[in-house]
This record gives structure tokens, sequence and C-alpha cells, in this order.
């Protein structure tokens, strides 16, 4: 359900990814210097240095834990920490996770203001998001929740459930800089049925009740 290595050359990578959005109000080379792996069991994190014309520009751990499986559902706890090696930068625009539906129907978008859909949920702040459908084999119900941390600030999500399924929450513009790790935290959901066997928001509440 994670990929690496997939976000350049297409729009909607499959699964779910991370994405930088602009640096400091400009483009940059998507070029990485270097990734390390470090793997156990129930977790693996990736280190990834990325630079630009100038040189390395930013420090990227991406951490994913995997929780046992509660009886329909998955739980995966992702925590991207960002530092700049040099100087401070703007992240701006598309920054946050997306998932992307790669063999989902009848798919319907829905956020914890009870919005449904590509049109009224779009472009708007909201506690999580879901996007649920069918399976296109076994046609079995099926979906997958971003819960993202209170911590990282307001989330704006976005949805397509017509022509594809895609859902994004994109943080606010964060600054990096050089002096500590700036992490933003998701929980992501995976889970067998629909809102009406599954409870996002009771989901969303455990998580946040957790202590720092």
């Amino acid at each position: 359900v994670v990929t690496v290595d997939e976000t350049f050359g297409q729009a909607y990578p499959p699964g779910i990814c991370f994405s930088l959005g602009t640096v400091s109000g400009g483009q940059y080379n998507k070029h990485v210097l270097s990734r390390k792996w470090v793997a156990a069991s129930e977790w693996f994190s990736i280190d990834s240095t990325w630079e630009d014309a100038s040189g390395p520009f930013l420090i990227e751990t991406y951490r994913v834990e995997v929780h046992p499986q509660q009886n329909e559902v998955q739980i995966v706890d992702i925590k991207i920490s960002l530092r700049a090696p040099k100087r401070s930068i703007e992240l701006t625009g598309s920054v946050g996770l997306g998932y992307h539906a790669v063999e989902m129907e009848h798919r319907k978008a829905v956020d914890a203001d009870t919005r449904m859909g590509k049109l009224e949920m779009s472009g708007k702040m909201s506690a999580w998001g879901t996007l649920s459908g069918l399976t296109t084999a076994e046609n079995a119900p099926v979906g997958v929740a971003i819960l993202p941390h209170p911590a990282n600030g307001k989330t704006t999500f976005f949805a397509e459930d017509v022509a594809f399924g895609y859902l994004f929450a994109q943080a606010t513009p964060l600054v990096v800089s050089t002096l500590m790790m700036r992490p933003l935290k998701y929980r992501i959901l995976v889970y067998a049925g629909d809102l009406f066997t599954v409870d996002v928001s009771e989901y969303y509440k455990d998580y946040t009740d957790i202590a720092e």
C-alpha cells in the first residue's frame, strides 16, 4: 500500500505517497542524493537526502509502522520528519499524503464533516477523509482513510471519486529549519467494509488521544 520512488512522471502514483509540494516558491530537481533503509518486522524507515542544482536542500525520514491487524481493519502509522541541512526552506502547494486506488469501483469519498463526493469535500478543511468502494476483482467493499494528526496543523482534503479513486490530505504551508526536525504524522486505516460498518471517527479519536 506504500509506494516509494514512484513520484516522478505521473500525477497520481499508485498506493500511498508523500508529496513535498513546491520548495521555497520555485521548481527543484527532484533527485535523491542518497537513501538508506532500516527495517524490522513491524516497521521500516527510509532516510532520504534531496538535492537541487545548489546541492542537498532537504533530509527526509519516512517511518512506517504496521500495527497488528484488528478484525477487518489494518492500521498503519506514518511519520515524516523533515530537516533543511543548509538553510531554511518553505514547502507550499501540494504538501501532504495522498492515496490513489488503482482497483476500486463504485467509489465514494467522505470527510469527517459528512461531506460526500469530489464536489462537496474537495478544498475543504476536515479532521479526516476516507475513500471507499468495491474491489474490481472480488466486488468486495473496502476503504482507505487518512487521519492527519492535529499537531500537523489544519488539513485540506481533495478527492476524486468519479473518473478514478484519489484522496489527498494537504497540509498548510510549512517552514523547515536547519535547527530541528519538522514532523508530519498520519494514521492510515485500510478496512474491509464501508462507512456503515467501520467507525472512522472512533479510530481518529483513539489516534489523537495517544500521548505525545
